[in-house]
């Protein structure tokens, strides 16, 4: 069989047509195999990591809630693990999960929460799975979220990261259960991701709250 990366149109013609049909199934299959291969590799098995922010007010437990301009429901902040400077060590690299979790949290937040914040108060080793996410949890102390909307993002491409977040919400942690329908810190009625309470509940296991 002619190597795909030699084979040109007129090669094909020459070939007739059952023969050619099944050289092109063959480079199908091929590719597939391929893809499969790369979904399977631990960095894009599991590509997606994020950071449950917790904080104490008049003695109840609130997680942090984002909502994105892409979507209804709230979320973890959080996203796919890249390529690129590493966050931690200054390298150049795929991200670890953890990696992933802080860099995101820091971009959802506008800036307020990064690395000095969250580090002292994460962990790598602190974290969930639930399906195909990896979520880490920071304790910090509670803070306002009109802080986080009045930040000013300066202009420029490489700040629209921190430009996808149009809301920000505060729940009582008992309040996520088996509904993804919830009420805020401040009244308001939300949809939280649907692996929001699977998260919770994983935690509830760690002794997280």
């Amino acid at each position: 069989m002619v190597p795909y990366r030699v084979m040109s149109m007129q090669t094909i013609k020459a070939l007739n047509k059952k023969t050619a049909f099944q050289y092109l199934k063959n480079q199908s299959i091929l590719l597939r195999i391929f893809l499969l291969a790369i979904l399977l590799t631990p960095q894009f098995a599991r590509a997606n990591a994020g950071m449950l922010v917790a904080a104490k007010e008049d003695g109840k437990t609130y997680v942090l809630f984002v909502q994105t301009y892409k979507h209804d429901y709230y979320e973890f902040p959080g996203g796919r693990i890249e390529h690129g400077e590493s966050l931690l060590d200054g390298g150049s690299k795929i991200e670890t999960p953890y990696e992933t979790a802080v860099r995101e949290t820091l971009e959802e937040t506008r800036g307020s929460l990064g690395q000095q914040q969250l580090v002292p108060v994460s962990s790598p080793k602190q974290l969930v799975e639930v399906s195909k996410f990896r979520i880490f949890l920071a304790k910090l102390p509670f803070f306002k979220l009109n802080d986080l909307l009045e930040i000013k993002i300066p202009k420029g491409k490489k700040w629209s990261p921190m430009r996808e977040v149009a809301n920000y919400a505060w729940v009582d942690v008992n309040a996520i259960q088996q509904s993804d329908d919830v009420t805020t810190r401040d009244g308001e009625k939300i949809s939280l991701h649907p692996i929001a309470h699977h998260v919770i509940k994983a935690g509830r296991l760690s002794h997280w709250f």
